[in-house]
């Protein structure tokens, strides 16, 4: 944080103080530029307690000597190295930098982040001052610790010191000062150039090996194959970049500020652009885009923040009131955020500059999205695992290759590509391709349904969901409350939408912020209903109008205040204008402790609890005659204290139609539903049991008294609160729990460094939180996530954005800019797309998992085939291998990724790892299925009174068929054994895809896919021919099948291949029937 000089006392502030920044120090009185420089200092560590968002630092200098010797390595090791050093960028800084001991001496530092990354940033000199950026974050170097110090551009003075400063504004030294410190009022992303993007992606391990594959099969003339890889790598490649490159652009849009301000230096009004503004500068503003966060010191404007927090309504903004209180406190209502647009500006209106670029509200938002918390996806972890299971395979194959091409005297260059083939085989170059099409699929149905996503790799997270926590009010129930009527609660008048006095007709007309704007009526919907039915117009001059007469002038207007929760107004009557009345609105605590008391009816309390049960939102009116106004603002509290109640007024929020069957789904589902709400936790439990959420008949409600202490009532059989005392005694209740934000604060505050297990069982076991804060929001979350709980947030509006963010997937409802933290978010705001992405996610896990089996299991089957004919130096021709390859499993492989989700949720759940049993015992059941009848048929061909080996043939010893050597390499396609291994091997794809697709929980059946099922009795077809039609034009000439087999022996063949279609299938339904169980 910045602490400047006039956060001083104010009778003592001046412009002409020093500030004092941090670490750092300034002395503008001086006359010398060079003593207008930040000179380092102690730092307060009460002050600058900003932490670092890095874990360890290290400093290096620049060298050219070892620059070039990095350079040279890198010529040496024929670019190897350059590969290496994008895989681990710390590689460049220890052989090109030379370690300091001292941060004083560094020209660059060695970041590591939380996540273990290590990251090179350059040290800036700017006026003096010693700095790098990380995170959009800068860090000043303090010569006295030796340290970097991260410095948020905030501005940390009184409100009484800025508005000394109206009338002169910063001096220009302190400008300088400031932009040397901070840098320019800008929300720089500074995106990756294009041709890094794409270097970045082509050294990706996965693509990189692709691209030696393709060189390799190029060379082997291996043509259509190397073509098809190569075109479907660059078209992945080159949408991952476009992604990125348009994702960018969309964000830079976003930040973009390119407005000029009026602005007060020196004395002076001058035009600025928005990126030369700092900290403490006084603006005057104007009817256009915030380009900071500012504090009003005087006048008055309405403000459209929708863009930030998704609210239509335009705001009224105040100026400050309390001059003691930092910039940093003062209410919302005086506050005016970067990227909200000023709509009307009432006179001069002037402001205080008090955070800029990514220090501002906005600027937090953008800096949560570029740098999100990682959150790591077992699957990818476990991908990797199989790889190197993968790579060992053919490390042995590539061995006893190698074995036998040393034994046969084979030719170095043509055993190295023989070998190469083998490895290519083994870890299958197609595998990246086919995942990624399989998440494509699942988006094109998403954007289908209208659900919009900017993180494809999250629908496979939403397959994991067995969690998920609800917003309430526009979520769960209407987006707007509907005005019922007033109680009067004189024991006479009953609920109605008509003021039952003259007294209630004036405070429905006159206590609200409703404004106007370009002739309409704008403010909040409950505001709007209220004031319609009171018969009454606000005209542009604010004074309310009734039959055509001005009744009721504006005086004064204090708008809602959340830590008082209330707002009130001052007005004088037209037929009384020498005294004036107010009127009070807010929550029932806040008008029951202004009340007199004998102006409050006796079951007061009562009322207000049985309107919150049956979940009605309930809202105290008060007012005060024959108030004395003398011309200046009075102090808000004398205005609204000794008032008399009037009654209250009544809203409902009506539960959305879809709502009740959506969390009926979920939880039939076994899906864990929570809701997180800042409304009364009376009306949360109502909507709860109007949506016939799974709740115990009694909810255990947690609550606190007046001075803090923990309560508790069993809700809603008894009214009577008792102390908590021991909370893991009442988490041990077979009850459900329900806790309001202040009281989960005051359990944090006890349990959370003394017992955090218990705290964790607290938050499990609750089902409701009610008046929960945003950021107390994000922290549930946060928590139900460390339990274990894949959890998914729903919500709308910017006090979800914490929550929908830190969430394993967010669905935001809500097309507002604060919508982007969600990965996801419904363009109709439909409650039932979370039952569609669960259903989308489900499918698109499933069908990875099913994927990354079937290429796990293709490598396999392929490297055991060829394997077997390299022992016998033989292989197949580039025709069957360009069959296999492109045609058969990749078709396949694609094909069987469109079938679309099942159209209900079950209790039945994905695997959350590829090292689940079920995945396990799937994989290894297929192998030995495979093992067993692919080998017995090559067995029992070898015993065969016709058969002639290969060596054998080669040699002259048999002239069974006519022997065509080096038709690859040194190995020749034509013999019998190409002919068994192609023919039999071969099925064994098809036999998968028909087993690995058998009806599942997630997805339709594969019959519904019509596509796979043509392509799937298209391929069987063929290979079926080549089989049981041996010696056929089709076999000889279009797969090189020049070696025939029996036919009897080819009919012995399919029967095996028709037990190995048996086989395979009934494991798989044993594994699953086992899992379901």
């Amino acid at each position: 944080m910045v602490s400047l000089a006039m956060s001083n006392p104010p009778s003592t502030a001046t412009d002409d103080a020093p500030f004092h920044v941090v670490g750092f120090v300034s002395n503008t009185g001086a006359t010398h530029e060079r003593d207008r420089l930040l000179v380092p200092k102690v730092i307060d560590p009460t002050v600058a307690s900003t932490s670092p968002e890095y874990v360890s630092i290290a400093g290096f200098r620049a060298s050219r000597v070892w620059l070039a010797v990095y350079a040279l390595l890198c010529v040496a090791t024929v670019g190897i190295l350059v590969i290496l050093t994008s895989w681990w960028p710390q590689i460049f800084t220890y052989l090109a930098r030379v370690r300091v001991k001292s941060l004083t001496d560094a020209d660059v530092v060695l970041l590591r982040d939380l996540h273990g990354d290590i990251h090179e940033y350059a040290i800036h000199h700017v006026r003096g001052v010693r700095w790098f950026e990380y995170k959009k974050q800068r860090y000043i170097f303090d010569a006295k610790t030796g340290l970097f110090d991260r410095v948020p551009s905030v501005l940390l003075e009184t409100c009484y010191a800025a508005t000394q400063r109206v009338t002169s504004g910063l001096p220009s030294a302190i400008v300088a000062d400031r932009v040397a410190l901070f840098g320019e009022n800008a929300m720089a992303l500074h995106p990756t150039p294009l041709h890094t993007l794409l270097l970045d992606k082509v050294v990706h391990p996965f693509y990189l090996f692709q691209l030696i594959s393709v060189a390799l099969w190029l060379q082997e003339l291996y043509y259509a194959y190397a073509f098809a890889i190569l075109a479907m790598s660059l078209l992945s490649i080159l949408y991952e970049v476009v992604t990125q490159v348009t994702n960018a652009a969309q964000m830079e849009a976003l930040v973009q500020c390119n407005v000029h301000v009026q602005v007060k230096r020196d004395g002076v009004i001058m035009s600025v652009p928005a990126t030369a503004l700092v900290v403490g500068d006084i603006v005057l503003v104007e009817e256009q885009l915030v380009p900071a966060d500012m504090v009003l010191l005087s006048g008055e404007c309405i403000a459209d923040e929708s863009s930030l927090t998704g609210e239509a309504i335009p705001v009224t903004k105040q100026h400050v009131t309390n001059l003691l209180d930092s910039v940093q406190q003062v209410s919302k209502t005086a506050l005016l955020f970067s990227g909200s647009t000023v709509l009307r500006a009432k006179g001069d209106v002037y402001a205080v500059v008090t955070r800029t670029g990514f220090s501002t509200s906005k600027g937090e938002l953008f800096r949560q999205i570029l740098y999100p918390d990682v959150i790591p996806f077992q699957m990818v972890t476990d991908s990797y695992r199989y790889l190197a299971a993968l790579s060992l395979v053919a490390a042995l194959t590539s061995m006893q290759r190698i074995y036998d091409g040393i034994q046969d005297h084979s030719p170095p260059y043509d055993l190295f590509i023989s070998v190469f083939d083998l490895i290519s085989t083994t870890i299958p170059a197609a595998l990246p391709m086919i995942l990624t099409v399989g998440v494509g699929f699942s988006l094109t149905r998403l954007q289908r349904a209208r659900l919009f996503c900017i993180d494809a790799q999250k629908i496979n997270v939403a397959g994991h969901l067995n969690c998920f926590c609800f917003d309430k009010t526009g979520t769960l129930t209407s987006d707007r409350l509907h005005f019922l009527g007033v109680d009067a609660c004189d024991g006479v008048s009953p609920v109605t939408r008509q003021p039952a006095s003259i007294d209630l007709e004036h405070a429905l007309a006159a206590c609200h912020g409703l404004t106007v704007v370009d002739g309409a009526l704008t403010g909040y919907s409950l505001e709007l209903d209220m004031f319609a039915v009171s018969n009454y117009t606000l005209n542009a001059n604010h004074e309310l109008v009734r039959d055509g007469t001005v009744a009721l002038r504006y005086v004064q207007r204090y708008s809602f205040d959340a830590a008082l929760q209330r707002s009130s107004v001052v007005v004088v009557q037209t037929e009384c204008p020498t005294s004036c009345r107010v009127f009070v609105k807010g929550s029932p605590e806040a008008i029951a402790d202004i009340c007199c008391p004998d102006s409050l009816p006796t079951n007061y309390a009562d009322l207000v609890h049985t309107y919150a049960s049956q979940g009605l939102y309930c809202m105290g009116l008060a007012m005060r005659n024959d108030f004395s106004f003398h011309g200046t603002k009075p102090d808000r509290a004398s205005v609204e204290q000794n008032a008399h109640f009037l009654g209250f007024l009544l809203f409902e929020n009506p539960i959305k139609l879809d709502s009740p069957h959506v969390i009926q789904t979920l939880e039939a589902a076994d899906i864990d539903v929570r809701i997180i709400t800042g409304d009364n936790a009376l009306t949360a439990v109502h909507v709860a049991r109007e949506l016939s959420m799974q709740l115990t008949p009694s909810i255990l409600y947690v609550d606190v008294t007046k001075d803090g202490s923990l309560v508790y009532q069993l809700y809603p059989t008894s009214s009577l609160w008792l102390p908590v005392g021991d909370i893991s005694t009442l988490l041990d209740l077979h009850f459900n729990m329900m806790i309001t934000g202040v009281a989960l604060e005051e359990a944090k505050s006890l349990l959370d460094l003394s017992s955090p297990d218990v705290l964790t069982r607290l938050v499990q076991k609750t089902k409701i939180f009610a008046r929960i804060k945003p950021q107390l929001k994000t922290w549930i979350v946060q928590r139900l996530m460390a339990t274990g709980l894949f959890v998914g947030m729903t919500g709308d509006g910017t006090n979800d954005c914490g929550a929908l963010k830190a969430a394993h997937v967010g669905l935001a409802l809500s097309d507002a800019e604060a919508s982007i933290v969600a990965p996801f978010t419904s363009r109709d705001k439909a409650i039932g797309d979370v039952v569609t992405l669960i259903r989308e996610g489900r499918c698109a896990l499933t069908t990875s998992l099913l994927s990354f089996k079937f290429m796990v299991m293709y490598p396999i089957i392929e490297t055991t085939m060829v394997a077997v004919l390299n022992h016998v130096e033989a292989t197949f021709s580039d025709t069957q291998y360009l069959f296999d390859d492109l045609i058969l499993v990749l078709g396949v492989s694609v094909f069987m990724l469109q079938t679309p989700p099942a159209p209900t949720l079950t209790k039945a759940q994905p695997p959350h790892s590829l090292f689940a049993p079920v995945i396990l015992w799937s994989v290894a059941g297929q192998a030995l299925c495979f093992a067993i009848f692919f080998s017995a048929p090559y067995l029992l061909a070898q015993r065969q009174p016709w058969f002639c080996a290969l060596p054998d043939v080669a040699a002259g010893r048999s002239h069974c068929y006519t022997f065509h050597p080096r038709e690859s390499g040194d190995m020749t396609a034509h013999s019998y054994e190409v002919s068994i291994v192609w023919l039999v091997g071969h099925l064994q794809y098809i036999i998968l895809a028909i087993a690995f697709n058998l009806k599942d929980p997630f997805r339709e059946s594969a019959w519904r896919n019509r596509p796979f099922v043509l392509y799937t009795l298209l391929m069987a077809s063929i290979m079926l021919t080549l089989l049981l039609w041996p010696g056929n034009a089709m076999g000889v000439h279009w797969f090189d099948l020049t070696t025939p087999l029996p036919l009897d022996f080819c009919w012995l063949a399919g029967g095996f291949v028709l037990l190995n279609l048996i086989a395979a299938v009934s494991i798989e339904t044993t594994i699953r029937l086992f899992a379901s169980s």
